[in-house]
């Protein structure tokens, strides 16, 4: 029986232990969820007390950066007037330590001198007379050196001075920041949450900030936690304002975050009612589980053996699985048997085959030398070259394991081999080259015709070769099979298809290329025969 489909007296036990324990974990669950949720309570409110003081760190370092331009500014204006007529290199001097610093006006005795601005990212010099239209609103800081008549003002760019240091205090999404001037405007703000940014900016614009005597306070405006806090030595103000917890709290979130601990504990109870308490179940099914893996995997050895220990169900199951195995072993063992009986009856059959074809070669190789006519020595090796080529198709088989493939490369260099001797050609005047694609086997039906073409359009260049000349035979791979044979300048020969007078060399090739499903064309003195890979293995 298997270990999912208990007896139902045994299956209403488990249920009904598993509803007591799920009953008493009801109340840890409930203290377990007002735990948790308190505890997120207080820390969302920790976080938003300390939204104050996120404004005086800020507040803090903007007015850090205001001294440093108030600094660099009074340097500037101590020097001679004559040094500071190039504004576009004092600018860029002045941003190597101040990139807050997005203009520069230089001024003598109240008259400008120059001014140096950056827009769009670009440096621009504006000569006095020249339209000047600020892009952005900056903060100025002016000092000016009474002795010598030099004025210096800096522009910074507001919003640096709010987004650095809020990132450096690393505030979060959920608390909105902005730079506010002595008249209530905002100039510059930040708030990482766009949804609530409009909501933020209206509460900044409501505030009446001129009737607090305070440099920084807290209090509560509506829905908002607002914090001020004043630049120091400036007339600028930080306003930092937050939700109140009530309404940022996600209550799907802490509702599941409450209930992670019972849900694991209902899941430690159902994994040991399912797992534990049910006779150990598991362990042997997965050592049945492995040895099927094993079996499968080509170890037909693998058994799962006796299971004394297990339930009677898994045990017989065990069994039979055994005994299937065994089976099988024993049919796979006759089939091999058969199979290599087979296989050598099939070899008996080809050495059979070959000794038969070399006994007609040796005929008729004595034949021909007996013969004292041209035209019968002519007819003879003509004979003979065909005989041979099927001869070297079977060597080729006999010599692989099965006995049924044929290498292409072998076979091509096989029948060459065989073909050189008759027409007396020696081994260098033929070259045969083999691509890296065109290492395949075909199979003997497939050879035999293959052969016979070789062995009707080789012996006709071997006849015509000049002294110097060499032969080609090259095979190349790839989507179909390519022998191309060239060489031999002075040969004239063609494919007859004339039905009524084709010479039995042409209707031997057509039968073959036919065999093949392939062609063969002769352009001067290259013959290109093609086989579709379709017709290999």
């Amino acid at each position: 029986m298997p270990w999912n489909k208990l007896p139902p007296t045994s299956t209403r036990l488990d249920r009904r232990l598993f509803g007591y324990m799920a009953a008493a974990l009801v109340p840890l669950a409930a203290l377990a969820f007002l735990f948790s949720y308190s505890d997120h309570l207080r820390r969302a409110e920790e976080g938003h007390s300390n939204f104050v003081d996120y404004a005086r760190l800020i507040g803090q370092s903007s007015a850090k950066v205001m001294a440093r331009a108030e600094g660099y500014a009074s340097a500037l204006s101590a020097r001679d007037a004559t040094a500071l007529t190039d504004c576009g290199a004092l600018f860029e001097s002045m941003r190597g330590e101040l990139r807050e610093a997005v203009r520069l006006d230089v001024s003598v005795a109240d008259r400008t001198i120059c001014t140096v601005a950056l827009r769009s990212g670009r440096v621009t010099v504006i000569r006095p007379g020249e339209a000047d239209v600020p892009e952005d609103r900056v903060l100025p800081v002016f000092r000016e050196n009474k002795e010598t008549g030099v004025g210096i003002r800096i522009g910074l760019r507001p919003q640096t001075l709010l987004i650095a240091p809020i990132e450096a205090t690393g505030a979060n999404n959920n608390v909105g920041f902005a730079l506010v001037d002595d008249k209530g405007l905002v100039v510059a703000s930040h708030m990482a949450d766009a949804a609530e940014n409009k909501s933020f900016l209206n509460l900044v614009s409501s505030l009446d900030l001129n009737k607090e005597t305070q440099t920084s306070f807290a209090r509560s405006e509506g829905n908002w936690y607002v914090g001020v806090a004043t630049l120091t030595g400036t007339r600028y103000r930080i306003v930092t304002a937050s939700r109140p917890s009530e309404t940022q709290l996600e209550p799907w979130l802490s509702i599941a975050k409450a209930l992670l601990l019972p849900l694991m504990l209902l899941a430690v109870v159902f994994v040991v009612l399912r797992y534990g308490i049910q006779r150990f179940l598991l362990r042997y099914l997965r050592h049945i589980y492995a040895t099927f893996r094993r079996y499968g995997s080509g170890e037909t050895g693998a058994r799962v053996g006796m299971l004394a220990t297990a339930p009677p169900e898994i045990n017989i199951l065990g069994m039979t699985f055994d005994m299937m195995a065994d089976r099988i072993e024993h049919r796979t063992k006759d089939l091999e048997t058969s199979l290599s009986e087979q296989r050598r009856l099939t070899r008996e059959l080809h050495h059979r085959i070959k000794n038969t074809l070399q006994m007609i070669t040796s005929l008729l190789v004595m034949q021909r030398r007996d013969a004292k006519e041209s035209s019968e020595k002519a007819v003879l090796r003509v004979a003979l070259e065909r005989v041979l080529s099927i001869s070297a198709a079977y060597r080729i088989s006999y010599a692989s394991n099965e006995g049924t493939d044929v290498s292409i490369e072998a076979l091509v260099r096989e029948v060459v081999e065989s073909l050189r001797e008759p027409a007396r050609v020696s081994q260098g005047k033929v070259r045969i080259h083999v691509a890296e694609m065109a290492h395949l086997a075909i199979d003997l039906d497939r050879a035999i015709p293959l052969a016979f073409i070789l062995a009707e359009l080789l012996p006709p260049r071997f006849d015509c070769l000049q002294p110097g000349e060499t032969i080609k035979v090259e095979v190349r791979g790839g989507d179909k099979i390519l022998i191309l044979i060239s060489g031999a300048s002075q040969i004239e020969d063609v494919l007859d298809e004339f039905e009524d007078e084709t010479p039995l060399r042409s209707r031997l090739v057509r039968a073959y290329l036919s065999q093949l499903s392939a062609t063969c064309t002769i352009d001067g003195e290259t013959t290109r025969l093609e086989m579709p890979k379709a017709s290999l293995y």
